[in-house]
């Protein structure tokens, strides 16, 4: 069956435009990238699983090439700014306290308004 999934509108204009010189439907297309991906992902030789070792923490990012690091350190900022649903979680229940509810862009403890 069908799903219908969420794509940023830059990405979806990347995925029409390779639709459209490949002669694939947009779905076609959008199929065809992820089996791609599918197969980097579960291929060692592509770097994808080192970069995946390194930001569990097991392997030192130092051992990446200087292609791997970038992209590792690309992932990680991007995977860290958004909180997780477990953060969401902990700081609405210290919202919910009364407690600090995270920090200032100079360091401040931010509590909730009364």
């Amino acid at each position: 069956m069908a799903k219908a999934v969420k794509i940023c509108d830059s990405e979806m204009e990347e995925l029409r435009g390779a639709a459209a010189v490949h002669s694939r439907s947009i779905s076609g297309q959008a199929e065809h990238w992820l089996r791609i991906g599918r197969a980097v992902e579960r291929d060692p030789r592509f770097g994808y699983v080192q970069i995946e070792e390194a930001l569990k923490g097991l392997r030192p990012v130092s051992s990446l090439s200087d292609e791997q690091q970038d992209e590792f350190f690309e992932r990680f900022a991007s995977e860290t700014l958004v909180p997780s649903e477990r953060e969401r979680a902990h700081w609405d229940e210290r919202q919910r306290k009364g407690l600090g509810v995270g920090m200032d862009e100079q360091g401040n403890i931010v509590r909730p308004p009364h």
